[in-house]
């Protein structure tokens, strides 16, 4: 790279000019290749380049940050000043160079100001200590792109904390559902809350055949543990019990008062789960469970009216959601929708057992 020069008479009477001429010189030789000058050097031209890039007009600075930001080593504290200059000149920082490390890129998310914040989500291979501060500081808009980053990588400890802020911000729901972080766990928490459409995505995505695991572990779990939790946690990968059909409809015959109790005991489920499943207002659950235990198309539709009944009226099912929850039961295979389930049992368990948890609905 060549220098430029100046000459020394010519800017004597113009101190702007001789101060930017000799800016610009600095700069130069602090970007010159690292076996140009000694390490020691290098940390002198950084220190004072960090403290006077103010000095130089918008037009240079953004020409000084285009020039660091493809730099493999470079002056560091210089490139931390520029990232949390305006946007358009810490853009090519923020986005591009490699020279910030996680604890200045974490420094920028909390002293800079939103579009710092707003252009570190869009870093490419951005870390999952910088992306949990970005989460910490910044809004839903902020957070959906961040999420829709996939080359950002999220802790288990974000995605939990956003699952659960998707109840009361459905803007997070289908980025957070493109989530490769998503566990099955939390994606069957979510199901209570989010839309018809995303309910089937994840009964889609997050359901699977269990035969391997069903012939793998059959024998070992035939028998009753005695140990509740456990059995709640291990349903998860029994194989599906039809539910007895004389037992069933002796259940409907009885009327309303005790469904939820007496079909929760045949399933093996909590009754407080039934009971949600039984008042849900969309009706998947209520496919899902039919199928889960066997049901014949008669005997889902037996539990329709049953859990309208329930209602005591209200949430009466239009032919719209009757015929979308019939295609579900038809679609779905029985060992899916038992593994979606246990999931929700699991899932609803570990909620009420969370200390001061509660879930969207309760």
């Amino acid at each position: 790279m060549a220098l430029e020069r100046y000459s020394v008479t010519a800017l004597a009477d113009d101190g702007p000019r001789a101060r930017d001429a000799a800016l610009r010189r600095l700069a130069d030789v602090a970007l010159l290749p690292a076996s140009r000058t000694s390490p020691q050097e290098r940390s002198i031209l950084d220190s004072v380049l960090a403290y006077a890039a103010a000095r130089l007009d918008d037009t240079a600075r953004l020409r000084l940050a285009e020039r660091l930001a493809p730099q493999v080593e470079g002056p560091r504290e210089l490139a931390l000043a520029l990232a949390l200059d305006s946007k358009e000149i810490a853009r090519p920082i923020l986005t591009e160079s490699h020279l910030l490390k996680d604890g200045d890129l974490v420094h920028v998310a909390r002293e800079g100001g939103d579009d710092h914040r707003a252009l570190l989500a869009t870093r490419r291979g951005l870390s999952a200590a910088v992306a949990d501060v970005l989460m910490e500081l910044g809004d839903t808009t902020l957070i959906v792109t961040l999420l829709e980053n996939r080359t950002a990588e999220l802790s288990h400890r974000a995605i939990e904390a956003l699952a659960r802020r998707s109840a009361a911000e459905p803007e997070l729901q289908a980025p957070l559902l493109a989530r490769p972080e998503l566990s099955l766990r939390l994606a069957h928490l979510m199901f209570w809350w989010v839309p018809p459409q995303m309910r089937l995505e994840i009964l889609t995505r997050f359901t699977v055949e269990r035969q391997n695991i069903h012939d793998a572990m059959e024998d070992l779990l035939s028998a009753p543990f005695g140990d509740v939790p456990l059995e709640v946690a291990l349903s998860v990968v029994r194989r599906p019990s039809p539910m007895p059909k004389q037992r069933l409809a002796r259940i409907f015959s009885d009327g309303a008062g005790d469904i939820a109790e007496n079909l929760a005991a045949e399933a093996n489920i909590r009754t407080e789960t039934m009971f949600r499943i039984l008042t849900d207002h969309d009706g998947e659950p209520l496919a899902v469970f039919a199928k889960a235990v066997g049901m014949n198309r008669k005997e889902f539709g037996d539990l329709i009216v049953a859990a309208v009944d329930m209602r005591k009226g209200s949430g009466i099912p239009a032919k719209s959601d009757l015929e979308r929850i019939g295609e579900l039961f038809d679609t779905i295979s029985t060992d899916r929708a038992d593994l979606a389930l246990h999931c929700w049992d699991t899932v609803l368990a570990n909620e009420v057992l969370r200390p001061g948890s509660a879930t969207a609905g309760d």
